[in-house]
């Protein structure tokens, strides 16, 4: 039987430029091609939680327009819960400009739309979800009233969490007991420890990741670095470094949604936590080798070759 994911999030409408360079201030960069897909950071880790081989439910909400119907239906071809997405009449579905180049960096903007619709009473709408899922994954595109009302039915139904602070745009949300896992990047780190710089390798990130497990009730933190992996520390003293799968670059766009709903998955079938990351590493690296967020989403047989390679 299939784990039981339930992501409450973001859903977004993607509008990808490929260019040569990414622009300086006031720079136009022509010779660029164009690509229009659907990401999220709460789309995404659902997706990718789904081709990882969890039955996912995902709590959201989409706009009034002609990608509604388009988005709802790649949902359901994922095989993704969608009984508790909601339309919203009067808004448009989130959007994101997206610009990267060649090497896999990109800028990224997005206008939340209907992603700032998802209320607690949507999350609490999904109560029953809540409380027969296997584990939660939540990010930081909705409000932070959702968050925790996302936290408070965790707690009342003892369902862990895993929290992807990102972005580290909204810090009232302090990591606590009520948060079984965080997983941040080097940038997310730096603004959630309060340190005056991102950590730029493994052991400058094992210090960031050390100062977030002292500042929360939560069991375990897992800081990626890119192209430099990931560092993961316990509360029970477990640390351990998950190198990067060697991969090209194209795009990082989702790299760490599919980490996260990957983990997700392998935690919920009982991996232990190394064996889990070493899993989600291996969905990150084929995402990033591959343009656009939920097009570059492995399904579990390639996350499954790949690791035996």
């Amino acid at each position: 039987m299939k784990t039981k994911i339930t992501v409450i999030g973001s859903a977004n409408i993607d509008f990808i430029m490929r260019a040569p360079h990414l622009p300086a201030l006031g720079e136009t960069v022509t010779d660029c091609s164009f690509l229009q897909t659907f990401g999220g950071k709460g789309a995404n880790q659902a997706v990718a939680a789904a081709r990882a081989g969890g039955a996912v439910t995902f709590v959201g909400a989409l706009g009034n327009d002609p990608y509604e119907p388009i988005m709802r239906r790649n949902f359901l071809d994922d095989g993704i819960d969608v009984e508790h997405l909601a339309k919203c009449d009067d808004l448009s579905s989130g959007t994101a400009l997206v610009m990267f180049d060649g090497e896999g960096n990109n800028y990224l903007t997005v206008a939340p739309g209907s992603n700032y619709r998802v209320t607690p009473d949507s999350v609490r709408a999904a109560e029953e979800a809540i409380a027969a899922t296997d584990w939660i994954i939540l990010q930081q595109e909705i409000p932070l009233e959702a968050n925790q009302a996302a936290l408070e039915l965790a707690a009342k139904y003892d369902r862990p969490v895993l929290f992807n602070f990102a972005p580290a745009h909204e810090l009232r949300l302090k990591p606590g007991p009520a948060i079984h896992g965080l997983v941040v990047n080097e940038i997310e780190a730096a603004a959630v420890a309060g340190l005056d710089t991102s950590p730029r390798d493994v052991p400058e990130a094992a210090t960031a990741a050390r100062k977030l497990l002292d500042r929360g009730g939560h069991r375990f933190v897992i800081v990626t670095l890119g192209s430099k992996g990931s560092v993961a520390l316990t509360r029970s003293g477990e640390s351990f470094h998950v190198p990067a799968a060697p991969c090209k670059a194209v795009d990082s766009t989702a790299a760490g949604d599919t980490f996260c709903g990957a983990l997700a998955v392998a935690l919920a079938e009982n991996k232990p936590l190394e064996e889990a990351a070493r899993f989600a590493a291996a969905a990150a690296a084929l995402a990033v080798a591959k343009a656009g967020a939920q097009p570059s989403i492995p399904r579990r047989p390639r996350i499954e070759s790949a690791l035996l390679r």
